[in-house]
């Protein structure tokens, strides 16, 4: 089966599969990472797939077992220490104590709403300045996951941010 036949499937049950995702993890965000990680997964190491039925079976066991495997690492999860305040907001109009209580509340806020696999994309680039191919490299993801995944990780952030400034 070729690789196009693969995508057919994925793309024809996705909503389907992100469903069941959904319902494991709880979280719409993390599903759609989810999917993501897993298309990849069977892209990569599932090339010799022989029928459209064999692609699906195979599409729902990695995705139900990607969540699962999301939902144990949340667990064993341990954001950064409140005390670790990066130099991220530096301008000279503004007082050193405004910059490490933004900084502060952003690294807590995104503890609290990003996934894991958000908030470790998001403090290896945006606070401790790692590039997307390093990411990716200590993530084991392609670059274009991570920028999708950080791109996600900022709108819900900065949705969260305007829903408190207004």
């Amino acid at each position: 089966m070729e690789k196009s036949a693969l995508i057919s499937v994925f793309t024809r049950f996705r909503d389907r599969l992100r469903g069941s995702t959904v319902r494991i993890t709880g979280n719409p965000t993390e599903a759609d990472d989810i999917l993501q990680d897993a298309f990849c997964k069977l892209w990569t190491t599932h090339p010799d797939i022989e029928s459209e039925t064999e692609a699906l079976k195979l599409s729902h066991t990695v995705v139900r077992n990607s969540a699962i495997s999301s939902l144990r690492q949340r667990r064993q999860f341990t954001p950064l220490p409140e005390e670790y305040i990066p130099d991220l907001f530096e301008s000279p109009d503004t007082p050193h104590n405004e910059n490490e209580e933004i900084c502060s509340a952003l690294i807590k806020l995104s503890a609290e709403v990003l996934s894991q696999r958000q908030y470790e994309i998001f403090i290896l680039h945006d606070v401790q300045n790692v590039g997307y191919a390093e990411v990716a490299q200590k993530l084991n993801l392609t670059q274009e996951n991570v920028r999708a995944i950080l791109s996600r990780s900022r709108k819900i952030l900065r949705e969260i941010y305007i829903s408190r400034t207004k």
